[in-house]
């Protein structure tokens, strides 16, 4: 999903999606100096190479140090190379990174959420492969999607995962005479009609910002087709937003907005404000499906409600007679970066040997977890023993290593044009105003270049 950050958590830990980025007005600015949102480090050695990686960030931040110390530990190990991180603002990054790429004058290292965007700078020749390097192997094989195309690795991560789930309120289920989350879709249905009866909203929406309701489609599509569904939609093949899964999908949308799972006013609340979450830490609403940086915003908005062990974490359900694997994930697969091709041999080298001897670490990965984050790198579950979200985190992380297919938001895995009519479109299907069969018209000529 979109470049933007969707808060400023306790702990800076997960991110906005691309749609929200792409609907942002966007200004260029220069990086600041500031400690922790402005640059680290010095000047090269004689005879050493000089390298710069633009990194976003929300400010000062446990992330920003780990990668601080990331880089102070390579250049003991490099005597004389030395890598300079600009740390730019979340929201002006797209358009600073599109400027730089067009004047051929990127930095030698950048940040990508990889899908779509990247791509498009592959293909205009911006960015070097990486080829097939043996520390690729230390990452989790779900999380390299989103930067691998036509089987070459373009990037590594840099930050940690985050998967989408549906989060809910085990004492609204208690009251509501409800066990447990419901592993079927049918039964999800059953619910949102129970907690409808005594009282609750049965599910908070904030389909104000429109990426909310991605997440319905991404995983009901999913369940009902199979992870090759969306993959075809990807790759640009005709008619495939027609495809029966997508308009299954689109149709049990609209089957919970007419069974009245939504607040009233769920098409125009907005996640940045809190007010969804509010609904559910608050014992109104019951359920929200969000990507699992809600566990620290909801930490930082009611901390007893998370340690208290009220707030649940439950995997997306299955669709009866559906093809997708039940461990299928969706959501943000990671944040990266990536070697811009207009490099000097000297300064590529430097960036991979970096990416090489310190993203793919062990040390690397404790650090991450450290600054409230989901690393992706392989053997990393013992590493959550004694975190305040241990238990959390765990799951998540489990559930990334088990995943057969971890499917990249398609707000961003999409071109940036596709991915805008996309989010437009679906927030008229949950208004009931589109059809299903119009949304796929719609976007099977968006696709060939026809909007």
């Amino acid at each position: 999903m979109t470049p933007s950050t969707r808060s400023k958590l306790r702990r800076i830990r997960r991110r906005w999606p691309l749609a929200a980025m792409v609907a942002a007005t966007l200004v260029a600015v220069a990086c600041g100096s500031a400690s922790g949102s402005g640059k680290a480090g010095g000047s090269p050695a004689a005879g050493g190479t000089s390298v710069t990686a633009w990194i976003v960030t929300t400010g000062p931040s446990p992330a920003n140090t780990k990668i601080n110390q990331a880089v102070a530990d390579f250049e003991a190990k490099h005597h004389g190379d030395h890598i300079t991180v600009d740390y730019v603002e979340n929201q002006s990054y797209k358009q600073k990174i599109q400027l730089a790429m067009g004047a051929g004058n990127p930095p030698t290292i950048f940040w990508t959420w990889g899908g779509g965007p990247l791509k498009q700078y592959i293909d205009a020749g911006d960015v070097q492969p990486l080829g097939n390097p043996g520390y690729a192997s230390s990452f989790l094989p779900s999380s390299l999607g989103a930067v691998t195309f036509n089987g070459k690795l373009y990037g590594v991560p840099i930050e940690g995962t985050q998967p989408v789930y549906f989060f809910y309120n085990k004492s609204v289920f208690s009251k509501a005479g409800l066990s447990g989350f419901p592993s079927t879709w049918s039964g999800l249905l059953a619910d949102v009609h129970t907690l409808k009866a005594k009282g609750y909203t049965p599910i908070s929406l904030a389909e104000g910002d429109q990426w909310p309701g991605l997440m319905y489609l991404e995983y009901l599509t999913d369940r009902i087709g199979g992870p090759s569904v969306f993959t075809a939609i990807q790759q640009g093949k005709a008619g495939a937003w027609s495809n029966p899964a997508v308009i299954a999908a689109l149709t049990d949308i609209q089957d919970l907005v007419r069974a009245g799972a939504f607040q009233s006013g769920y098409d125009s609340l907005k996640f940045s404000g809190g007010g969804s979450d509010a609904l559910v830490y608050s014992g109104k609403a019951a359920i929200q499906l969000m990507g699992d940086w809600d566990i620290s915003q909801v930490l930082g908005l009611d901390k007893s409600f998370v340690t208290g062990g009220q707030l649940g974490l439950a995997p997306f359900p299955t669709v009866a007679g559906g093809k997708g694997d039940p461990a299928d994930l969706a959501g943000n697969t990671a944040s990266y970066v990536a070697v811009a091709s207009h490099a000097t041999a000297k300064q590529k080298a430097v960036a991979e040997a970096f990416f090489a001897d310190e993203l793919a670490t062990t040390a690397y990965a404790r650090a991450s977890v450290g600054a409230g984050e989901v690393p992706v790198t392989k053997g990393a579950s013992p590493m959550f023993a004694g975190q305040q979200l241990a238990s959390y985190d765990q799951t998540i992380y489990s559930s990334v290593e088990k995943a057969p297919s971890f499917q990249y938001s398609w707000d961003q895995s999409l071109s940036p044009s596709e991915a805008t009519t996309m989010l437009t479109n679906l927030a008229q299907v949950f208004e009931l105003s589109q059809t299903p069969q119009k949304f796929a018209s719609v976007m099977n000529s968006a696709q060939a270049g026809g909007s």
